[in-house]
C-alpha cells in the first residue's frame, strides 16, 4: 500500500493539475487503484461514485485544454464522511437504519462549495454509527482498519476520512467533530485534522450528532492542505499570518494526566519544536464543563422517530446511548443550552495573556479492534475524547498535527481565530519534521 510520505500533497497536486502536468483523471485513477486494492481489508469507504468521478474528472480535463482558468481544488480527489449528503449517493451514517433509504437529491452546503472549487468527489467514507462514538468500531459496513497498524482502530468517529487520507485513496477528507471526531482519528491515523470554530463551516446536509456541538472539519496530509480546505468550506481566501514569538499556553492539568509513554514522548517533542521557534510557554489552566445533557437531548430529538420505527435496526452499542437522552427534559435542556452559552461568552476570547494552547490530543494510543469490542470499550472511548471535546464545548478553532507515531499535538485558540491556529500549527509542524 502506498505510504502518505511518498505521496504528494494536496498543496503541491493542485498547482501540478492548474498546470496540466498532470491530468484530472490520472490522479483520481492512481487514488481508484489505493481503494481497490486495499477498501476490502480497511473498510474505508462505505460507497465509491467512480463512474461519476471519472465523469467529472474527464470534463476538468477537457475544461482544462480549452484553456479554463483553474479553480482552488481543480481536479483534487476528495472524499466525504457518510454523515454528509453528496448528490446521487445514499447517506448512510454506517447504519442499518438508512440502508434502504433513497439516494441524496442535493449535496450539502460543505460537498456543494468543494465542488464549486474544482474538487472530485471520489466516495462515502465509513464511521462509527452515526457519529456516536470515538473508536469508528460500530458500523454496518465493518469497523474501519488503521492503515499504520491494521490491528487498530482509525479512532472516531470519522474514521473511514482520517483513514482515506492516511492511505492515499484521496488527497482530503471531510469529517464532523462534535466531541473530537475529526481529530482523534487523525491523530490515530497520523494525519492533520481541523476543527473550525463552530459555526464558520456551514452544517446543512449534515446529519447532526448534536447541533450545539457539530462542525464540520477537513482531514488532510499536512496543515497547509487543510488550510487550502478550509479556505474553501468557509468561503474565504487563505489568510496565513506570520507568527512570531507566541505566548503558548500549557494545558498540563487535566490534559496530560496519566498519558501512555509514547504520548507523553510526543507531547514533550512538541513542547520542545515550540522552544526552538522561539514562543513563550507558560502553564494554564481551563474551566471544564462535563454536562451532556444538550447534547444528549439533542441526539434523543433527532432520533427519537426513527427510534420509535425501526429501533431493532441500531447496533446494540448505539441504541442505549441515544435513548439515554431521552431522560432529559425540557427544563434541564434549556438550562443546559444556557449554561452552554454563558461559558461561551466567558471563554470567547481565549485564555488571558497567551495566544495558543497546547495539549496532547488523545492521552493514549488507538487501541486494538480486539480490545474496543470489549467490557471496557466505553470507557476507553471516552479516555480517547478526553483532550478534544473541551474545545467543542467552548467552540474554539483546533488542528491536531502528528507529534510521534499515532501521536497527536493539538493547537487551539479562541472563537475566530481560526488562521492563527493554523499558521502556528503549519510552523510547529516544520519544527517538529526538522527534530524527527
Amino acid at each position: 500500500m502506498k505510504r502518505t510520505s511518498n505521496s504528494p500533497s494536496l498543496t503541491k497536486l493542485r498547482k501540478t493539475l492548474a498546470h496540466g502536468k498532470v491530468s484530472a483523471v490520472t490522479t483520481l485513477r492512481a487514488c481508484l487503484d489505493q481503494i481497490h486494492a486495499n477498501n476490502q481489508d480497511l473498510h474505508v469507504f462505505i460507497t465509491v461514485g467512480e463512474d461519476e468521478a471519472v465523469r467529472q474528472a474527464e470534463e476538468l480535463d477537457a475544461a482544462r485544454a480549452r484553456g479554463a482558468v483553474a479553480a482552488p481544488l481543480w481536479g483534487v480527489p476528495v472524499a466525504i464522511k457518510d454523515l454528509i449528503d453528496v448528490r446521487g449517493l445514499r447517506t448512510t451514517a454506517a447504519s442499518r437504519v438508512l440502508r434502504d433509504e433513497p439516494v441524496a437529491t442535493a449535496d450539502a452546503e460543505c460537498v456543494a462549495r468543494l465542488r464549486a472549487a474544482g474538487a472530485i468527489v471520489i466516495g462515502k467514507t465509513n464511521l462509527h454509527e452515526f457519529a456516536y462514538g470515538g473508536s469508528g468500531a460500530i458500523s454496518a459496513y465493518g469497523a474501519a482498519r488503521n492503515p499504520l497498524a491494521r490491528e487498530r482502530i482509525c479512532g472516531g468517529s470519522s474514521s473511514g476520512s482520517a483513514a482515506a487520507v492516511a492511505a492515499g485513496m484521496c488527497f482530503g477528507a471531510l469529517g464532523t467533530d462534535t466531541a473530537g471526531s475529526v481529530r482523534l482519528p487523525a491523530a490515530c491515523c497520523g494525519v492533520v485534522g481541523f476543527k473550525p470554530t463552530w459555526g464558520a463551516v456551514p452544517v446543512s446536509g449534515v446529519i447532526p450528532l448534536a447541533w450545539s456541538y457539530d462542525h464540520v472539519g477537513p482531514l488532510a496530509r499536512s496543515v497547509e492542505d487543510a488550510g487550502v480546505l478550509f479556505a474553501v468550506l468557509a468561503g474565504e481566501k487563505p489568510k496565513w499570518t506570520a507568527v512570531q514569538g507566541l505566548r503558548c499556553g500549557v494545558a498540563r492539568t487535566f490534559f496530560c494526566e496519566e498519558l501512555a509513554p509514547e504520548v507523553e514522548a510526543g507531547f514533550e517533542a512538541a513542547l520542545e519544536a515550540a522552544r526552538r521557534l522561539g514562543w513563550k510557554l507558560q502553564d494554564v489552566e481551563f474551566e471544564m464543563n462535563p454536562d451532556r445533557r444538550a447534547s444528549n437531548a439533542e441526539s434523543w430529538a433527532y432520533h427519537k422517530k426513527w427510534v420509535e420505527e425501526r429501533g431493532d435496526l441500531y447496533d446494540p452499542g448505539t441504541l442505549p446511548r441515544i435513548v439515554n437522552g431521552k431522560k432529559v427534559g425540557v427544563e434541564d435542556y434549556i438550562e443546559a443550552r444556557r449554561e452552554l452559552e454563558l461559558l461561551r461568552e466567558r471563554h470567547r476570547h481565549g485564555v488571558p495573556g497567551v495566544d495558543v494552547v497546547l495539549t496532547p490530543t488523545s492521552p493514549i494510543l488507538p487501541p486494538t479492534l480486539e480490545a474496543i469490542v470489549g467490557p471496557d470499550a466505553r470507557g476507553l472511548e471516552l479516555k480517547m475524547l478526553r483532550n478534544t471535546r473541551p474545545f467543542n464545548v467552548f467552540g474554539w478553532p483546533t488542528v491536531t498535527i502528528p507529534c510521534g507515531r499515532m501521536v497527536g499535538v493539538q493547537v487551539a485558540a479562541a472563537w475566530g481565530k481560526d488562521w492563527l491556529v493554523l499558521s502556528a500549527a503549519r510552523q510547529l509542524e516544520k519544527s517538529l519534521r526538522s527534530l524527527a
